[in-house]
């Protein structure tokens, strides 16, 4: 017997085996498991959720899988100053999800102290004596996060290739946002009266865009290594400098406003800087301080207590400033 099939027959019919294959290959995935109490969730790929606020003296969940989820549900885990919000208890686990809720009241609100490629959306870890949040690991992401008045730092990640948006991290007594190697960026958020530095990034290729970083007693951004920038960003009335980058090349400060800090406004240490539409007014200090050779397109730079801009020759040769307005 022939069968003949036309083109779209023949892709049809494919595509029809294809998804019954899929589906038969695959189980289903398991329903969520309520939580009722602290305790240890142990099943990969597990999905948890609160079924009330928890209370716990020490740590309360404590991640022992991948895979695991955990929806809060808009309800908030207490602690009694000891202990974690959640931990992974120093094993090395990847892929969780922690959403929708508060955590109070702990040493650190989340503690994955080994663990990484974690997602953290929703999320207020507030008030606890030690960071809101820390993560040893890379490759995170953390959306619509709070993190305010902790003992420490807001949030603590010692690793690279994090994207951190709309964050709020204010009122902490060391520091906003700490990342502590490459490729992290910033985005959308609020960091302010932080005791210490507001944004600090140690490794090259980071980013703060679109962020506000305001009237932190430290530097409000600093920026250790190459190839980092500032776009689309202000920081303002910070106690040190408003943006600092204290070592390494390449780095730039695009669309973006440092007025009104107690140091200089823009610090640059080494050379092949790069301003484009920057203000820098007002500042305890110079306005930009800059070593040749770089380039400024747009500055203004006024009524600063030292140098509007400072520009130090090098063997390089010279600065290029177009519509340079820094008297």
């Amino acid at each position: 017997m022939n069968i003949k099939l036309t083109a779209r027959q023949f892709t049809t019919a494919l595509f029809a085996i294809l998804l019954i294959g899929g589906l038969c290959g695959h189980a289903r995935a398991a329903a969520p498991t309520p939580i009722a109490a602290c305790g240890t969730l142990s099943t990969p790929g597990g999905n948890y959720f609160l079924t009330g606020n928890l209370s716990a003296s020490g740590n309360c969940l404590v991640i022992a899988a991948d895979n695991v989820g955990i929806d809060l549900k808009g309800k908030t885990i207490t602690g009694n100053g000891t202990g974690s919000g959640i931990t992974d208890l120093g094993a090395s686990f990847s892929f969780q999800i922690i959403e929708n809720g508060k955590i109070r009241n702990f040493v650190n609100g989340i503690n994955l102290s080994n663990s990484g490629e974690a997602i953290i959306s929703n999320l207020d870890s507030s008030h606890n004596t030690n960071d809101g949040i820390f993560i040893r690991e890379c490759c995170n992401t953390l959306n619509s996060v709070t993190t305010d008045n902790n003992g420490g730092t807001g949030i603590d990640i010692d690793s690279d290739d994090s994207s951190l948006s709309n964050i709020q991290a204010n009122g902490n007594a060391s520091g906003g946002i700490f990342l502590a190697e490459c490729c992290n960026t910033l985005v959308g958020s609020t960091v302010t009266k932080n005791t210490g530095i507001g944004v600090e990034m140690d490794g090259c290729c980071s980013f703060v865009i679109g962020s506000k970083i305001q009237k932190n007693s430290g530097d409000g951004i600093k920026l250790a290594s190459d190839d980092n920038g500032v776009i689309k960003s202000s920081s303002s009335a910070n106690g040190g400098d408003g943006i600092d980058f204290p070592s390494s090349t390449d780095n730039m400060v695009t669309a973006s406003k440092s007025n009104g800090n107690a140091g200089t406004g823009i610090d640059m240490v080494e050379k092949w800087g790069i301003f484009s539409g920057v203000q820098a007014n007002n500042n305890g200090g110079g306005g930009v301080s800059m070593p040749c050779r770089g380039s400024t397109a747009s500055l203004t730079a006024k009524k600063n207590s030292g140098s509007n801009l400072s520009q130090s020759p090098t063997t390089d040769g010279p600065c290029a400033n177009v519509n340079l307005k820094a008297p």
